[in-house]
């Protein structure tokens, strides 16, 4: 490969990375709008009663979020390591954007009791094929520190 060429495989992964990442902040836009109404109709139906902040599952809704966004961070930063070939914003970040989705998932499932359905086969096939292709067909594609 000559010098300044980046293998298209990883361009590609970058491209995913963005795509995806758009996605899930618009997501977590979407979870924060409905908690904000939720909250603003809890308050103005009963005065004295508790917020929705106070429910018991409000800690697992709380958790979901910071793992979505840190996998967002994780995504936008892996992707941008990609483009640069660079070893630890690249490989690095983008292997722990993978741990921590699979985490995420596994919480998911674990906590809300969903079982593993379509919906946490789909969230698990892009985090695992990134650990795949990161650790064994891009591994040394990552040439700049």
């Amino acid at each position: 490969m000559s010098e300044g060429s980046r293998p298209g495989g990883l361009t590609a992964l970058a491209v995913l990375n963005f795509v995806f990442a758009g996605l899930g902040i618009l997501g977590l836009l979407a979870v924060f709008a409905l908690l904000s109404a939720a909250e603003s109709v809890t308050v103005s139906l009963s005065e004295g009663q508790a917020s929705l902040t106070d429910a018991p599952g409000a800690f697992v809704v709380v958790v979901q979020l910071l793992f979505g966004v840190a996998a967002c961070i994780l995504l936008i930063a892996s992707g941008v390591g990609y483009l640069g070939q660079k070893k630890f914003s690249g490989q690095t970040l983008g292997n722990a954007y993978a741990v921590v989705s699979i985490v995420s998932a596994v919480y998911g499932m674990i906590v809300l009791s969903s079982g593993f359905g379509v919906f946490t086969l789909i969230g698990l096939i892009y985090p695992v094929l990134t650990l795949i292709l990161l650790n064994t067909t891009f591994k040394n594609d990552f040439v700049n520190p």
